[in-house]
């Protein structure tokens, strides 16, 4: 699975990144719990088939004992949104894939234009060194417990998230200026469900609009130290079961080379 290789190719960056920095007890690691996750969460699971977390317990062992732990840790007071600790931590989740994708995918992917802000992140090049696609890196870490309660989903598969205003803009400019694909990969890194998961921007543009979809998050401590018009409170959670693999993500832009 390329998801593991993406863990061991970015062990020891991971680690010291992250020495100083409570995690979780499996967090950055893959077991054969975590297979049996994938493969009864995403794998052999659908909107018209959605399980429940008491239907997956029953299905998947070792899996109650771990949502206690899960709830336990993740329902404690979260880090108080530093901006500057977490623009400079996401840009570490795209180090590594823009690093893993060039060594061991053969994919030529940098980093976007830095002088156009609004431009999605990252951007893979062709041989021809012109650019072939974009894409953004959202790491997601902590489940969203309360998932069923708030937005009627279940954690495992409602925990991904997107800054609604924040895509608006971002889908405005891909429809106005960009003439590329873009994709936003979600790096999924549950106590239970794990993986690199990908939507496309047209699949992200066919829900973002619903009213009904956008949950406001708590106001937090750090969010004072944010410039208002970069201070994103209503969050999309995208639906993971409608992702495709990394695998695909891949395979979609070796296909786009030629």
């Amino acid at each position: 699975m390329l998801y593991e290789d993406l863990l061991a190719f970015s062990k020891e960056q991971l680690k010291d990144y992250f020495t100083n920095v409570q995690t979780f007890e499996n967090q950055f690691e893959w077991s054969d719990f975590n297979s049996s996750c994938y493969e009864a969460m995403y794998v052999n699971n659908s909107y018209e088939k959605y399980k429940s977390v008491k239907e997956l317990k029953n299905e998947i062992p070792d899996l109650a004992p771990m949502c206690k732990k899960c709830g336990a840790y993740f329902m404690k007071k979260r880090n108080e949104s530093r901006i500057k600790y977490d623009v400079f931590m996401g840009k570490q989740f795209e180090d590594i894939l823009i690093k893993f994708l060039k060594e061991k995918c053969r994919i030529n992917a940098m980093h976007g234009d830095t002088t156009n802000k609004k431009y999605p992140d990252c951007m893979i090049l062709g041989p021809d060194k012109g650019i072939l696609a974009y894409f953004e890196v959202k790491y997601h870490a902590a489940p969203f417990i309360m998932a069923s309660n708030n937005i009627g989903r279940f954690c495992y598969e409602g925990s991904a998230t997107l800054d609604h205003k924040k895509i608006i803009k971002q889908l405005e400019i891909i429809e106005s200026d960009i003439e590329r694909p873009v994709f936003y990969l979600h790096w999924i890194d549950f106590p239970c469900l794990k993986g690199v998961f990908f939507e496309t921007s047209e699949q992200v543009k066919d829900y973002i609009y619903n009213p009904d979809a956008i949950f406001e998050r708590k106001h937090r401590e750090g969010d004072d130290e944010k410039n208002p018009q970069s201070l994103y409170l209503h969050k999309i959670y995208s639906p993971t079961l409608a992702m495709g693999t990394f695998e695909e993500f891949v395979k979609i832009i070796k296909n786009m080379k030629g």
